[in-house]
């Protein structure tokens, strides 16, 4: 089946995002034109001279809407569907809304002939829900099936923090179930494929201009000692966002990589591991850490042997270790500290609110 060839013009959706910004780097890196979507591209008029010559910016105001993509696919060779909401609201009806973003961008991929493939960003919390101190094992077949429930289910209108990590993990789920669902009823002429981080870390691109964006807003948080959010967020395993950034490369231009779930796990982390290394690499800081007490840590199994293969095809030997993970996230943030005009990510004002409503 075809590839993405070198030189190729590549759609990666929502490239203003965290995930999506150092996606589109690692592809110009790599030789590949980008074609990134903003809903604003005025507001982002910036980008085009920060990326350089081989970026452009499509205006895509609401990715949930009809034929929101039907301009933007035109003329490209691959596409990276990276945009999603990180609101974690109890609103269930953000499930519907990013299914039909999903399906709608295949759609519209499958009337462009140029296009050779696509891939999907999901999660791991489209897979299951991963419990501290509990056994799992996550498969290429693992869908996060009691979550969909869930969101389907009346909210009694307690613990907003958890509801929404609910309707977050039912709207990738069912996405993507319904991504694979739809390529194998319609036979599209292209590849289709999904990459699945779990927690990336790893410096985004732009912090001055977009802030820190998902979960680089909660190691930042750290550094004012907030911990409640380590409460949602607990002992998982964690990928350094640019080996994420590869799998979505090799997702669109290993030839043998096809209808597959590509896992981007390195390997399992605690937040006392990730505290030490802040303590130890930046002791300036110390001071400010919060202290935090596991009650137990990941002690999941995922199947993870085809990523690295991937990695290795693309020129790596494997993931990169949790200590240039949280490094490599830390000194961005450091720098960034006392800038009075530095901006704020739609995650970093998520997590101010999701703060301030455990702290009641």
């Amino acid at each position: 089946m075809a590839i993405v060839p070198l030189g190729s013009l590549i759609l990666v959706t929502g490239v203003n995002g965290y995930i999506a910004g150092v996606v589109a780097k690692t592809f110009l890196e790599h030789g590949y034109k980008v074609r990134g979507t903003v809903r604003s591209v005025s507001k982002y008029s910036w980008m085009p001279s920060y990326f350089g010559p081989n970026f452009s910016l499509a205006e895509v105001p609401d990715i949930h809407t009809d034929n929101a993509f039907s301009e933007a696919v035109k003329g490209v060779d691959g596409i990276a569907h990276v945009a999603a909401s990180f609101e974690m609201s109890p609103d269930p009806t953000i499930v519907d809304r990013m299914v039909k973003s999903t399906v709608g961008l295949l759609e519209a991929a499958s009337k462009e002939p140029t296009v050779k493939r696509v891939v999907l960003t999901s999660s791991a919390n489209a897979c299951l829900d991963q419990i501290a101190g509990t056994p799992y094992k996550m498969t290429a077949e693992s869908y996060n099936v009691g979550a969909i429930e869930k969101s389907r289910q009346a909210w009694d209108g307690e613990d907003p923090m958890r509801r929404g990590k609910v309707i977050y993990s039912a709207s990738k789920a069912l996405s993507e179930m319904k991504a694979f669902e739809w390529v194998r009823d319609n036979k599209p002429s292209f590849v289709f494929n999904s990459v699945i981080p779990n927690f990336n870390m790893g410096a985004p691109v732009a912090p001055e201009k977009l802030g820190f964006g998902s979960n680089t807003a909660i190691l930042a948080a750290l550094l004012h000692g907030q911990s409640s959010l380590l409460a949602l967020f607990g002992s998982e395993w964690y990928v350094h966002v640019k080996d994420t950034a590869l799998l979505h490369l090799g997702a669109l231009t290993v030839e043998y990589v096809q209808n597959e779930r590509l896992f981007a796990f390195a390997g399992r982390f605690s937040w006392g591991a990730v505290l030490e290394i802040i303590r130890r690499r930046f002791p300036e800081k110390a001071g400010s850490l919060p202290a935090v007490h596991e009650a137990a840590v990941d002690v999941g199994e995922v199947e993870n042997h085809r990523s690295v293969e991937v990695l290795q095809k693309l020129g790596r030997d494997g993931f990169r270790s949790l200590e240039v993970a949280v490094v490599e996230t830390m000194e961005p943030v450091i720098a960034a500290e006392g800038k009075t005009d530095a901006p704020k990510s739609r995650a970093e004002e998520t997590i101010d609110m999701l703060t301030k409503v455990a702290a009641q």
